[in-house]
C-alpha cells in the first residue's frame, strides 16, 4: 500500500486543467480492509456472459485521493467503447468504494458526457442514490436500465459530499491504485476544482471502479504492448525487448504467435497460464537493423493457444535504434531527506534497494535539505525542484517517490533508464590530501560527437555514516502501525526500527559536497572519440559532528554529465583514495609499461595525457594520471 506524503503545488500561470490536476493529494498513510467473504456473497453474480471490468486489478487498491478539505466529489472513468473488453456491451452494474465517515449524497451514475452539476436525470443516462448504510469499499449496485456501450463511449462514475475532514479517510476519500491510465482517473468538486480534469501522468493510478459488463466476450484474445518506446540495439547484435500481453479473453492463455513487421511467425510457450484479465511481460529478441538509423517496429500477435487471436487490438509499436556504438549509462538517483522527515524511512530503503539490484551503475546522491539540524544537512547543492519528502530525481528527468516510483517499485524506473544509452562517458578519480580537508576530482570525459553542450558538476558523497546524538536520530511515522510491505515492516510496529525516533541508524549516499555552474571550469569543447580532462577540488566537511562519523575507505567521488536541458547524460563513483592509491608522473609518455588502455578499455600505443590504465612490466595493473 502507499503511504505517499501530501504533496500540494498550484501553479497559477500554468493552464486551468494542469492547476486542478495538481490540487489533488494522496494521503500520506492508508489502511484497507478488503472486501470479505460476505460482502462479494452479497454482490451480483455474473452469468457465463457478464464479466467484472476496470482500469484497476482485482488486488491493486493501494491509495487514495483528496483535497483535504470539505466539498462535493465527482469521480468519473471513461469506458471509450473501441476495445475488446466495452465494445458493444451492456453494464448491469457498478462496483466502487468510499471509505470515508463524513459522507452524503453519494450518487453513482452513467453518462454521455461528463456532468457538469449534480448529476441527476437531465444530465446522465442513469443515476442512482446509495444509501449511506450500504457504502464499504466494495459498493455493488445494479443498473436496472438498459446502459448499452456506444461506438462513442460512455462515462461512468460517482458522486458524494465530504462534511468534514476530522479524519484521513475523509481527507482523501477516493480510493485509487495500478497503474495511471489516460481513461481511468477523472476528477473535480463543486469548490475548489470546479473543472473535470484527468490525473493521468501524476502518478496515482487509476479509480477503484469496476463495471458488470454483459454480452459475447472473446475466448482467446491477448493485446500487446510494450515496457518502453524506444530500444537501443549496436549493430550486428540483438536487443532483448520487453513485451506485455493482457489477456481480454475468457480462456487462460498457455501460447501466443507473432510476427515483427510482418516476417516469420514465431511462437513462445509462456511458462505459466495467464489468467483472464491479467498481464505479464515476456522478452523477445529483436536483431539490429542492417545500418545505423530508428525504425518503427511493428508486432502483431496472430495467434493465442494455437486459434487465430480474436483481439481487435492485436498490434503494437516500439522504435529500434541501431547505433554503431553503445554507451553504458548510469543512472543517477537524488533523493530529498532529513533526519526529521518521518516518511523518509521509506526512502532509505528505496535508495538501499537500488544499490543492492543496480551496484555500480547506480549513483545514489541523499541531499539532506529537509530540516537543518540534521547532521548531514547540506546548504549548497544544486537547486533542485522538490515535491515533498521524501522524494528524488531520476537523471534529473523524473521526479518521483524514492520508493514507490510511478509502478510501484523504483527499480522499474531506474531500470528503463539503464536501458537508454548515452552518447557520453566519464571517469573519475577522487585524491584525499594528507590532512584530509579536501578532495581533488579528476574527471576524464569522452563524448561520441563533436560537442560544446555539455557542463560538469562534481560531488563528494558518504557511506556509513551514524551517530547518537539528536542530530542524527531519524523520525519515522511508520512506527505507528503495521506495515505490509516487507522491506519496510522494519520501520513498522515491532520491526528492529520501530521506534518513533531512531537512534544509530547507519546512512548512505549522503551528500558532503557539491560544485556546478560557474563554480566549476566548463567542459568546453570536446572532439568526437577524444579523451577530455577536468579537474577541480572540494571541501571535506568542517563541522566536528560530520567529520568524526566519516570513516577511511567510505567517501566517494562523483561526476556528473548534464545536458543542456538539465537532466544527466551520465555520471559515474567511484572510492576516493590518498595520495598513494594512484600514481602520477610529470613526463608526457614516460611511463614503464608493457600495455596502456584509454578510460574505454581502447588499446594505446603509449600512455596519453590523462588518465591511463596501464600494466606494468611486473604484470601489476594500476591507475595512472600522466600530466
Amino acid at each position: 500500500m502507499k503511504k505517499l506524503l501530501t504533496l500540494l503545488c498550484v501553479l497559477a500561470t500554468v493552464c486551468a486543467g494542469t492547476v486542478h490536476a495538481q490540487l489533488w493529494q494522496k494521503s500520506p498513510v492508508h489502511q484497507y480492509q478488503q472486501p470479505s467473504a460476505a460482502q462479494r456473497a452479497a454482490a451480483i453474480e455474473a452469468g457465463q456472459n457478464q464479466l467484472w471490468w476496470g482500469y484497476i486489478g482485482s488486488a491493486d487498491v493501494s491509495t487514495s485521493v483528496g483535497i483535504n478539505m470539505a466539498d462535493t466529489y465527482h469521480c468519473a472513468m471513461f469506458l471509450t467503447g473501441q476495445d475488446d473488453m466495452t465494445t458493444g456491451k451492456t453494464i448491469r452494474a457498478v462496483r466502487f468504494g468510499l471509505s470515508a465517515t463524513k459522507v452524503v449524497g453519494v450518487k453513482v451514475w452513467i453518462a454521455s458526457e461528463l456532468p457538469t452539476g449534480t448529476p441527476s436525470a437531465e444530465n446522465t443516462l442513469w443515476v442512482k442514490d446509495v444509501a449511506k448504510e450500504d457504502l464499504s469499499e466494495a459498493i455493488d449496485v445494479a443498473v436496472d436500465v438498459p446502459c448499452t456501450i456506444p461506438a462513442q463511449g460512455l462515462y461512468v462514475g460517482y458522486s458524494f459530499t465530504i462534511t468534514s475532514t476530522a479524519t484521513e479517510h475523509d481527507q482523501y476519500p477516493i480510493l485509487t491504485g495500478g497503474t495511471d491510465h489516460p481513461n481511468g482517473l477523472l476528477l473535480r468538486t463543486n469548490i475548489r476544482v470546479p473543472n473535470w480534469a484527468t490525473l493521468y501522468g501524476q502518478g496515482y493510478g487509476v479509480l477503484a471502479m469496476k463495471v458488470l459488463l454483459e454480452g459475447e466476450f472473446a475466448q482467446n484474445s491477448v493485446t500487446p504492448s510494450f515496457g518502453s518506446e524506444n530500444y537501443y540495439v549496436q549493430m550486428g547484435q540483438t536487443v532483448g525487448v520487453d513485451l506485455v500481453l493482457t489477456n481480454h479473453g475468457l480462456a487462460d492463455v498457455n501460447s501466443i504467435s507473432y510476427t515483427l513487421d510482418g516476417g516469420a511467425e514465431q511462437t513462445v510457450n509462456l511458462s505459466s497460464p495467464l489468467a483472464p484479465q491479467k498481464s505479464t511481460i515476456i522478452a523477445i529478441s529483436v536483431p539490429a537493423d542492417a545500418k545505423e538509423q530508428n525504425s518503427t517496429k511493428t508486432l502483431t500477435i496472430t495467434k493465442v493457444n494455437g486459434v487465430a487471436n480474436e483481439s481487435k487490438e492485436a498490434t503494437a509499436q516500439f522504435v529500434l535504434s541501431t547505433m554503431e556504438q553503445l554507451i553504458q549509462r548510469n543512472v543517477v538517483v537524488e533523493e530529498f531527506t532529513g533526519t526529521g522527515c518521518g516518511y523518509c524511512p521509506r526512502g532509505l530503503v528505496g535508495m538501499e534497494k537500488l544499490r543492492q539490484t543496480f551496484g555500480d551503475r547506480f549513483v545514489g546522491i541523499g541531499i539532506h535539505q529537509y530540516n537543518e539540524d540534521d547532521a548531514m544537512y547540506i546548504a549548497n547543492y544544486a537547486r533542485l525542484q522538490w515535491h515533498g519528502a521524501p522524494s528524488c530525481w531520476i537523471d534529473r528527468t523524473l521526479n518521483t517517490d524514492p520508493y514507490y516510483a510511478e509502478s510501484g517499485d523504483i527499480c522499474n524506473e531506474v531500470r528503463m533508464a539503464m536501458n537508454v544509452p548515452s552518447t557520453v562517458e566519464a571517469d573519475v578519480v577522487g585524491v584525499i590530501n594528507e590532512e584530509e580537508t579536501e578532495v581533488e576530482l579528476r574527471a576524464s570525459v569522452k563524448s561520441l560527437f563533436d560537442t560544446k553542450d555539455f557542463s560538469i558538476e562534481y560531488v563528494l558523497v558518504a557511506d556509513g555514516l551514524k551517530g547518537t546524538t539528536a542530530a542524527w536520530t531519524q523520525s519515522n511515522y511508520y512506527s505507528s502501525g503495521a506495515v505490509s510491505e516487507e522491506d519496510l515492516k522494519i520501520f513498522g510496529r515491532g520491526g528492529k526500527y520501530g521506534q518513533s525516533s531512531i537512534v544509530g541508524y547507519v546512512f548512505n549516499d549522503v551528500a558532503l559536497a557539491w560544485a556546478g555552474g560557474s563554480q566549476v571550469t566548463p567542459l568546453g569543447q570536446l572532439s568526437a572519440g577524444q579523451v577530455h580532462q577536468a579537474t577541480h577540488t572540494l571541501q571535506m566537511p568542517t563541522k566536528a559532528t560530520m567529520r568524526n562519523a566519516l570513516r577511511k575507505g567510505t567517501v566517494y567521488a562523483v561526476v556528473l554529465i548534464v545536458n543542456p536541458d538539465g537532466t544527466i547524460a551520465n555520471a559515474v563513483r567511484k572510492p576516493v583514495v590518498d595520495a598513494a592509491g594512484i600514481s602520477t608522473t610529470q613526463q608526457d609518455r614516460q611511463v614503464t609499461v608493457t600495455d596502456a588502455y584509454a578510460i574505454d578499455g581502447m588499446r594505446l600505443a603509449a600512455p596519453q595525457r590523462g588518465i591511463n590504465i596501464v600494466r606494468m612490466a611486473d604484470g601489476s595493473v594500476r591507475k595512472v594520471l600522466v600530466k
